[in-house]
């Protein structure tokens, strides 16, 4: 696994895409952060909890997801490293997600405070536009995903998939691309079937 120092360096790089040395106080900012090692499985968040932070994921593989009362879970999206999760509800508003946020792969993460995120849209220009790209780019995907829903055949949502995700296809079970496509397995298994006839 990662270390702390490489996972924190990961995020650093990460964030100089968009951030520069006058942008921000590395030393203090990462500092404030925290490295978790999550095991396959284990949830970096559940539904209806604050945890006051969202993450960087810097090695592994999560999901988003929400669980029904009975017990079933629909896949809401699928986050490799390098890259961000955690709850807009929370960052925004201060309020619980209603999604789960677990952990596909043994993976690290580094967390980082929401209200650091906050306090940093108010003094900083460069971070606030970060934060409004990152917001946007979430939107979009949001969107294209709704009218891959609505619009399009399960073969074609499968298409889709596998052709923006090419590296998520082998890493995932049959059963978690399925939920997340809005089909069952057998479904999913009998247009694998018809493409490769």
């Amino acid at each position: 696994m990662m270390t702390n120092d490489l996972a924190k360096q990961g995020l650093k790089t990460y964030l100089q895409r968009w951030l520069t040395d006058d942008d921000i106080h590395w030393p203090s900012f990462l500092d404030s952060t925290r490295v978790l090692s999550v095991a396959k499985n284990e949830r970096l968040l559940t539904a209806n909890e604050t945890r006051g932070v969202f993450w960087y994921v810097a090695q592994g593989l999560v999901r988003n997801f929400y669980t029904t009362e009975r017990g079933k879970e629909f896949n809401k999206s699928f986050i490799p490293a390098p890259g961000f999760c955690g709850a807009m509800s929370e960052l925004i508003l201060s309020q619980p997600s209603r999604f789960s946020i677990a952990a596909l792969e043994p993976t690290v993460a580094v967390a980082i405070p929401a209200q650091w995120l906050r306090d940093s849209k108010k003094s900083s220009p460069a971070v606030q536009a970060l934060a409004l790209t990152i917001a946007e780019q979430m939107a979009l995907k949001k969107e294209q995903r709704e009218a891959e829903l609505l619009l399009d055949d399960a073969t074609t949502r499968y298409q889709n998939f596998i052709a923006t995700n090419p590296q998520l296809a082998n890493r995932l079970p049959a059963y978690h691309i399925a939920s997340y496509l809005g089909m069952t397995e057998v479904a999913l298994s009998r247009i694998k079937r018809q493409l490769v006839s």
